[in-house]
């Protein structure tokens, strides 16, 4: 090899790995604990996408800010297989529902990892829409905020009146309607002495008042807060189909109607469930 063929080469000893030196001053100790550092750095990073991140969680207009709950404006359809824990699939039929719809699903993701799946499977599920329209409240509430000037949180406060919460769930109960009436009167034994629109009316410890429906009303039971507020929601027990109920919640029927105001909006309800449900 000629002389100009090496001119730029490293002297033999710089090519390749060379050993730290034990100098005094602890160099080799110190590139250890950088090593380590590094390491450690690097597991933290993939712990951190494992763990949920509750500052990107999202929020929902009237429900707040959570890990388990889900805002989207996506209209994609995702398919959700209803189980019950006790008996399986069993016959329950499927929820194909717009994303936009679902705000929550047992055992999904948490909303700061993305959005939810296009194919779940639980035995609780949370829609959200207006009521009248049947629009999704994501993509209702979005729409109030750009149209006047405002937050989504505070177009969802104006929009209280229309909002609509629909907890799905499977039973396995053969009389789903008794069950939910007996219910009532385990947790609030006490009957009072009046009455609304002809519902009894009980309480118990806490500080709510509970409705028995009669054999002609969409709801089985409704409970409402015992003090009246127009901006208060009532839960309402109903049935959408064979082994499908839901746990429904709106404004308060004894300020915005009474008892026909109560069915018509619970008749509403399980016309919008229904347009997803694979059978109804």
């Amino acid at each position: 090899m000629t002389r100009s063929a090496t001119a730029g080469l490293a002297p033999v000893g710089r090519v390749g790995f060379n050993p730290p030196s034990r100098d005094p001053s602890g160099g080799l100790k110190r590139t250890r604990l950088t090593q380590l550092a590094l390491v450690a750095v690097v597991a933290l990073r993939v712990l951190g996408g494992l763990c949920p991140d509750p500052a990107h969680a999202d929020e929902v207009p009237n429900r707040g800010r959570a890990e388990y709950l889900h805002f989207s404006l996506d209209m994609t359809p995702i398919r959700i297989s209803l189980v019950n824990d006790a008996v399986g699939k069993a016959n329950f039929p499927d929820l194909v529902v717009p994303r936009a719809y679902v705000v929550f699903v047992e055992s999904a993701p948490p909303s700061s990892k993305g959005p939810l799946p296009p194919l779940l499977k639980s035995d609780d599920v949370l829609l959200m829409f207006v009521g009248g329209s049947g629009e999704a409240w994501s993509v209702a509430v979005a729409a109030k905020a750009r149209r006047d000037g405002i937050d989504q949180n505070t177009a969802g406060h104006r929009m209280r009146a229309e909002e609509t919460v629909v907890q799905i769930k499977t039973s396995a109960h053969a009389d789903f309607a008794e069950f939910a009436r007996a219910n009532v009167m385990r947790s609030a034994p006490n009957r009072q002495d009046d009455s609304f629109e002809g519902l009894a009316h009980y309480r118990g410890v806490a500080s709510y008042s509970n409705y028995i429906g009669g054999y002609d009303d969409e709801f089985f039971s409704t409970q409402c807060e015992a003090k009246l507020n127009p901006v208060f929601l009532c839960k309402y027990t109903m049935s959408i189909t064979e082994g499908v109920v839901a746990y429904v919640s709106f404004v308060d029927f004894r300020l915005y109607g009474g008892r026909a105001y109560a069915n018509h909006r619970l008749r509403f309800v399980r016309e919008v469930v229904c347009r997803y449900l694979t059978r109804c």
